[in-house]
C-alpha cells in the first residue's frame, strides 16, 4: 500500500520538476532512444541547448524514422545523430564504443537501453537476457565509454555517465542458495529460477553493484557516475509479458499510476546535472535516494565485489579489450578484492 501511495503522489501531487541546467556546447548520448523515455530525453536535451545528441537504434530504418521525427519536433536540423547499437551483440557494442572515440568530446552518456523479458530467453553468450542486456552489456558499454568521458573533461564541466536503473533493485533478495552457488550470474540464468518480475529486479541489483564499483574506481572530479530511476512510466518496456487480461491491467495502471515519458525524461535529465555529491548514488523523484538495505553492510559489499568479479570474468572471456581498459582504471584494488579477473 505504501508503494502505491508513493507512486500516486509522484504522478499527481509532486510530478518531476522541469530541469533548468543548460547543456549548451555539450555532446549528449542516449542509448535505446527510439521510443519512450529515451526519445523524450533526447528532445529535452536539445531544448536545453545541447550541441549534439546521439541516439541509438538496433534497426537503421527505425532510427531514420525517429531522426526525422526529432528534427521536425525540435526544429533543429543536424543536431541529432542515430548510431546503430545492438545490446545483445558484443561486436556491436565494441564497434559503437570505437566510433564514440572519434567524436570531438563526449559530455553526457545516458545508458537507457534495457529489457524486461518474458518468457525465459538465453542470449547467444549463454546468459538469461535480462542478465545479458541489463547487466553484462550495459556494464561493458559503460567500461568502454569511460576513457572517452575522462578525456572529454575540459575543466569547465565534469562528464557524466548515467546508468538507468530501477527502484525495484531495492526489493531484490539474494537468497542463500544463490550466495552459496559457484556462480551468481549463472544461477540467475537458470530457467527453473526465472520469474519475470523478480528477474528484472535482480538484474537491476546486479547493475547497481557494478555501477557502485565503477564509481569507487573513478574520481568524481573526472567523471560523475550515477544511477537513475524514472519511476513508473507508460512505456513499452514490458511488451514481452503476456497473460490473460494484461492489456487491460496495463491500461488502467498507465492511466492511474504511470507518468508520461516526458515526465520520466525530466528525471533522466535532472540526474545529469553537475553535482559531484551524486557520484555513486541513486537519483529518483528529484532527489538522491538513501542507499537500499541490500547494498549496505559487509556481507552485501562482499557480494557486490563477487558479482563485479564475475561480470569482469564473463566480459573478458568474450571481449578481451575489457582487461586492458580496466587495467588503466584500477587504483588500489578499487575494482575488486584483488585484481580484475581474466
Amino acid at each position: 500500500m505504501a508503494m502505491i501511495v508513493k507512486v500516486l503522489k509522484d504522478k499527481w501531487v509532486s510530478p518531476p520538476k522541469e530541469p533548468q541546467e543548460s547543456f549548451a556546447g555539450r555532446t549528449i548520448m542516449v542509448t535505446g532512444a527510439t521510443s519512450g523515455i529515451g526519445l523524450a530525453a533526447a528532445a529535452k536535451y536539445a531544448s536545453l541547448g545541447a550541441a549534439k545528441v546521439i541516439i541509438t537504434a538496433r534497426d537503421k530504418a527505425k532510427g531514420d524514422q525517429v531522426l526525422a521525427e526529432l528534427e521536425e519536433k525540435t526544429g533543429r536540423k543536424e543536431l541529432f545523430e542515430v548510431w546503430e547499437l545492438d545490446m545483445n551483440s558484443y561486436d556491436s557494442i565494441v564497434a559503437f564504443a570505437k566510433r564514440a572515440n572519434g567524436v570531438d568530446h563526449l559530455d553526457v552518456v545516458v545508458l537507457n537501453a534495457g529489457v524486461r523479458r518474458s518468457p525465459f530467453t538465453l542470449s547467444k553468450y549463454g546468459w538469461e537476457e535480462d542478465v545479458q542486456v541489463n547487466v553484462l552489456s550495459t556494464t561493458l558499454l559503460g567500461i568502454l565509454l569511460l576513457p572517452k568521458l575522462k578525456q572529454s573533461n575540459r575543466g569547465t564541466t565534469i562528464p557524466i555517465l548515467e546508468f538507468v536503473n530501477s527502484g525495484l533493485h531495492a526489493t531484490a533478495e539474494v537468497d542463500d542458495n544463490v550466495r552459496n552457488s559457484p556462480s551468481i550470474l549463472a544461477e540467475y540464468s537458470k530457467p527453473e529460477r526465472f520469474s519475470a518480475q523478480k528477474q528484472y529486479a535482480h538484474s537491476k541489483l546486479l547493475l547497481m553493484f557494478a555501477t557502485i564499483k565503477l564509481a569507487e574506481a573513478t574520481p568524481s572530479n573526472q567523471v560523475i557516475i550515477t544511477s537513475v530511476c524514472p519511476g513508473m512510466v507508460a512505456t513499452n518496456l514490458g511488451r514481452d509479458i503476456k497473460f490473460p487480461g494484461i492489456s487491460v491491467i496495463l491500461a488502467i495502471m498507465r492511466l492511474l499510476l504511470s507518468k508520461t515519458p516526458e515526465q520520466g525524461a525530466c528525471i533522466y535529465v535532472s540526474g545529469t546535472a553537475q553535482d559531484e555529491r551524486r557520484h555513486g548514488r541513486f537519483w529518483s523523484t528529484d532527489a538522491v535516494q538513501p542507499v537500499a538495505p541490500n547494498l549496505r553492510g559487509e556481507e552485501n559489499k562482499k557480494l557486490a565485489a563477487r558479482v563485479w568479479d564475475e561480470i569482469v570474468e564473463a566480459l573478458v572471456k568474450d571481449v578481451p579489450v575489457v582487461k586492458q581498459t580496466l587495467a588503466t582504471m584500477m587504483s588500489g584494488g578499487a575494482l575488486s578484492n584483488g585484481k580484475a579477473r581474466a
